[in-house]
């Protein structure tokens, strides 16, 4: 896209990690002069030349950008997405047009001073070019923001307008087209949020930390705080924000585990359990899970080659901590049942040492097909994949495991979050004494 040298604010475009192009405007705000000096404050002058006796000065250029949160397809493979990229543009250049009249009439002056600028603006640029793995988790992060902002700071949270609702409603059809599964549009998309710095106080920050923690459970406050943490410092390190208010408040982190688990009971039921056109991969995987502890993230990944026939190991490298921690290798054996019945070989699969074990759909269509079966096996816990892996650790702590050889096979550099399995069977003991009648002696 070749903007008019002339535009302010002109329309730029980026290419994300999924392959899509995301458009935003970019303002030139002016520019500052600061003198050179030298080590002792002294300005430094031209030596030569026809500047020669003559201050330098070093020039900064002030640019700042706004997301518009219109995406393109950078490849239209349909006439639907080709006709997408041809309003989206349209859209895109009338909302351009109508701040370039903002500029001209001069009702963007009082943007200019970081005072006054919108910081959750600052926060959305922050993630639009966030490339690492918690991508989903950062965004999550700032969405929970956002929703305590609409909720106890109305004045900070506008409504957009009924044309732009229909537009970011027709967006996002687009791109959920062909996914299955329930997805619904965030409730926040519907608002236009401003928040200045003079706004984002210690006092705000304190009822965020509140806010997680009235509607969280387990460790999610925490989780979600340090997330929007690394934002706030972010925007600290790029002059978005002159101060940090996060500096000195803390969201304690609740260490009783409260995740749905699968009893021993349960998981024999659930494997006696069929359901109709069941996929036998999501079964499998599954039943693998609840054996072994593996995140999903690398049970989709899972090769022949993992496995040692003659060890009856298995052996692989976290996707989570890969590159940063020495327990990043994991290295289990296994029982001749999981290895025979589970597992299989790659000849029996008409496959070699690279083919994968599980050859699974998305994650939400396994979601999907796992409560279903779940619901069927007359379970009504909130089971998730990840449930698998916490009903691996219970059961064998509850079975007498020791907590090192549990947090060893679970891949864990230290006992610190197995330890809260430990402290949930404590609980639940209690709960189960307490549950006995009172003693009620003549």
């Amino acid at each position: 896209m070749k903007a008019n040298v002339k535009d302010n604010p002109k329309l730029r475009e980026r290419v994300l990690t999924d392959g899509k192009i995301a458009l935003y405007l970019e303002y030139y705000l002016g520019r500052t002069s600061t003198p050179k000096t030298d080590k002792v404050g002294h300005p430094l002058c031209y030596t030569a030349g026809k500047m020669e006796g003559k201050p330098m000065y070093e020039v900064k250029h002030i640019r700042r950008k706004e997301e518009l949160k219109l995406y393109l397809f950078s490849k239209p493979k349909s006439p639907e997405e080709r006709n997408h990229n041809t309003n989206t543009l349209t859209l895109a250049r009338q909302i351009r047009n109508a701040k370039e009249q903002e500029v001209l009439a001069g009702t963007m002056g009082d943007k200019v001073a970081s005072k006054n600028q919108n910081i959750i603006a600052s926060f959305e640029n922050y993630i639009a070019a966030y490339t690492k793995k918690d991508i989903r988790n950062v965004r999550l992060a700032l969405n929970r923001f956002k929703e305590y902002i609409r909720l106890n700071f109305p004045l900070c949270a506008i409504r957009r307008t009924d044309a732009e609702i229909r537009q970011i409603e027709a967006q996002w059809a687009a791109s959920h087209k062909g996914v299955h599964g329930r997805h619904d549009l965030n409730p926040n998309e519907y608002y236009r949020f401003n928040l200045t710095e003079k706004q984002f106080t210690e006092k705000m920050i304190r009822g965020f930390v509140d806010f997680l923690q009235a509607n969280s459970t387990g460790s999610g406050a925490a989780t979600a705080y340090e997330r929007f943490k690394k934002i706030v410092r972010n925007a600290v390190q790029d002059g978005q924000l002159s101060k940090n208010p996060c500096i000195d408040i803390i969201c304690k982190r609740n260490d009783c585990f409260s995740k749905d688990i699968l009893s021993v009971e349960e998981i024999g039921a659930l494997i006696q359990t069929h359901v109709r056109n069941e996929n036998p991969n999501i079964r499998r995987a599954f039943i693998f899970t609840l054996f072994t502890g593996v995140r999903w993230c690398d049970v989709v990944g899972l090769r022949y080659g993992n496995i040692d026939y003659q060890n009856k190991t298995l052996r692989f490298e976290q996707a989570k901590t890969k590159g940063h921690s020495s327990k990043s290798v994991v290295v289990m054996p296994l029982r001749d049942d999981l290895l025979n019945d589970v597992i299989g070989t790659p000849e029996a699969q008409g496959k070699d040492k690279d083919g994968l074990i599980f050859e699974l759909p998305s994650h939400t269509m396994c979601l999907k097909a796992l409560r279903h079966w779940s619901a069927r096996a007359g379970i009504s816990k909130h089971i998730t994949w990840h449930c698998g892996r916490h009903s691996f650790a219970t059961n064998l702590l509850e079975n007498g495991a020791n907590v090192k050889v549990v947090a060893d096979l679970l891949g864990h550099s230290g006992l610190s979050y197995v330890e809260r399995y430990v402290r949930a069977l404590d609980e639940s003991k209690k709960r189960a004494l307490n549950s006995l009648p009172a003693i009620d002696i003549q």
